[in-house]
């Protein structure tokens, strides 16, 4: 492992995955650092989307921080999240993400086993 084992999160590099905007993503814990699981901080600005997608092999938990999310879940009903929710996706189930403003929204994500081995 090379990364440093304290970083400041403005430290880390930037990323936006394929299908979303307005999304500012930094990997907090990779592969590289552990096996199990991936760690990810993600910022999606007002109106910032994360289009209808699924994770065949990967469980993700999204952990709001700050900011308000219309999330819907396979056919479900969209549910507006604030912060302290969690949002429990199973391996391939199809989830899409909408950040409602006025504020960025803040999320942890944690996939396992990791979405970039």
């Amino acid at each position: 492992m090379n990364r440093k084992l304290i970083e400041a999160l403005d430290d880390i590099p930037t990323y936006e995955p394929p299908g979303h905007s307005g999304t500012n993503n930094r990997r907090l814990v990779s592969s590289e650092d552990a096996r199990a699981f991936e760690m990810v901080h993600g910022r999606l600005e007002p109106g910032g989307h994360a289009a209808r997608h699924a994770h065949d092999g990967n469980y993700q938990a999204m952990y709001v921080l700050s900011g308000r999310a219309e999330v819907i879940l396979a056919e479900e009903e969209p549910v507006v999240c604030g912060p302290a929710s969690i949002v429990r996706i199973p391996p391939g189930t199809l989830h899409e993400v909408t950040s409602l403003g006025p504020d960025p929204l803040e999320l942890i994500l944690v996939y396992a086993p990791p979405i970039n081995p």
